[in-house]
């Protein structure tokens, strides 16, 4: 179970979602086998990221979280290795038969990636990268199904993503500081993160009705997002703006990947 828990399949499931929310968003349901190719490419494409962030990152997560699978020695770092380069090539090669744009994108996708487990992850600059590649998920699915109205979820993405990254930063300090990072929270501040968090949660609030107002989603998605949505990041920004307590902010992530999940659904059924 080690090896499966170390490419962090929940994440890499809501990566593949999101693929086809970018796809079918706004169109009738029909799944071809160009779209599960891009869902299971988007899996793919995530689970490397998990590896390659997992292994550059031993020495930092044996102070933050030493439970994981690879600074606990549940998974062998050789093995990892393999699994991340099975990940990427399966990826690329599977996209190249999607045409030549998706299989760029993939390839740059995986770039970032790699660059971002280098030389980005302890910046801010990290937390920006890691937002626009969570946000290219959708755009990639439209850019398979010639769906242009995925530039809104990939914004929504974005908007989501960058908060849930700070708060995670805040989290990490303590090995971060020795690891000498500079992220938000070590060069500006914890407050700092937090406000900054919720700034980009207003942004999001603001902007969710859009693909009712445009038309793209219908009513259902509209009263799942007001009844839903809407009290839950409510409660994160209140919660933000107030500094919460280090204990507090694993649930405040968690809650905010909640917050993802309802965006997929409401978007999915409507």
């Amino acid at each position: 179970m080690a090896y499966v828990r170390v490419i962090r399949p929940a994440n890499c499931a809501i990566t593949a979602v999101s693929v086809l929310v970018g796809a079918l968003i706004g169109r009738d349901i029909i799944l071809s086998g160009n779209l599960i190719a891009a869902a299971l490419i988007g899996f793919g494409v995530c689970a490397f990221g998990n590896l390659v962030n997992d292994i550059k990152d031993i020495e930092i997560d044996r102070i933050n979280d030493p439970t994981r699978p690879l600074p606990s020695g549940k998974v062998r770092k050789n093995v990892v290795w393999f699994m991340a380069f099975a990940f990427m090539a399966g990826s690329a090669l599977a996209s190249f038969f999607l045409g030549t744009i998706p299989f760029l994108v993939v390839i740059a996708a995986l770039i970032l990636l790699v660059f971002y487990s280098v030389y980005l992850k302890k910046t801010m600059a990290g937390n920006i990268t890691v937002a626009l590649i969570a946000g290219l998920s959708f755009i990639f699915g439209g850019i398979v199904a010639a769906n242009p109205a995925s530039v809104i979820p990939g914004v929504f993405a974005v908007l989501i993503h960058l908060p849930r990254e700070m708060i995670k930063d805040v989290i990490d300090m303590s090995g971060d500081r020795l690891a000498g990072a500079r992220t938000l929270p070590i060069v500006a501040g914890p407050s700092a993160a937090y406000n900054l968090s919720a700034v980009f949660l207003g942004l999001l609030c603001i902007a969710l009705p859009l693909p009712y107002i445009t038309g793209i989603l219908k009513l259902t998605y509209m009263v799942i997002i007001l009844c839903a949505a809407y009290p839950l990041l409510f409660y994160i920004m209140w919660r933000l703006l107030k500094n919460p307590s280090s204990e507090s902010l694993p649930l405040l992530s968690n809650l905010l990947k909640a917050g993802m999940a309802i965006g997929l659904i409401a978007m999915i059924v409507s």
